[in-house]
């Protein structure tokens, strides 16, 4: 009996010990973040104090590594967390489904959906550099013949 309540005492001294070692591990608030990683971590600064503790230590890991990245790498870093930042709750959801859907497929269609992305944010980036006007509407029924401009009244 006597063991068994020494075996006892000390699983729960190790277990609160644990637990107390948890609890010690709580990720900061948004004004407990050092300059810098507020910097860092900026876009992410109206949702931090929503983010459970592990997403902290995600966010505080990766601007701990961030000094150590590319200046491409660091700005691509700021421009994910500025366009995540803007989605709203159900988009970010959304996002994660689509992530997690995407995660189970083979490499070769990840690959595919890689390149449509790039292809879509190439296509978003680069700049207007044709002289010419774009095309006109093409006119219901199909014959693509432009609408003729009719002035709205006189002019003076």
């Amino acid at each position: 009996m006597a063991k068994a309540l020494a075996a006892l005492t000390l699983w729960l001294c190790i277990a609160l010990s644990a637990f107390a070692a948890a609890a010690d591990k709580k990720q900061p608030d948004w004004s407990r973040l050092t300059p810098e990683q507020q910097q860092i971590l900026a876009p992410l600064s109206s949702d931090w104090n929503n983010f459970d503790d592990r997403k902290r230590k995600k966010w505080l890991l990766l601007a701990k590594r961030y000094p150590t990245m590319e200046p491409e790498q660091q700005q691509r870093l700021q421009t994910q967390m500025k366009d995540w930042a803007k989605l709203t709750p159900e988009q970010r959801r959304l996002a994660r489904e689509n992530y997690k859907k995407l995660a189970k497929q083979p490499p070769e269609k990840r690959e595919v959906v890689k390149q449509k992305w790039q292809e879509s944010q190439n296509q978003k980036q680069a700049p207007l550099t044709s002289t010419s006007a774009p095309p006109p509407p093409a006119v219901p029924g199909g014959n693509n013949i432009p609408p003729t401009l009719v002035p709205a009244g006189p002019t003076r």
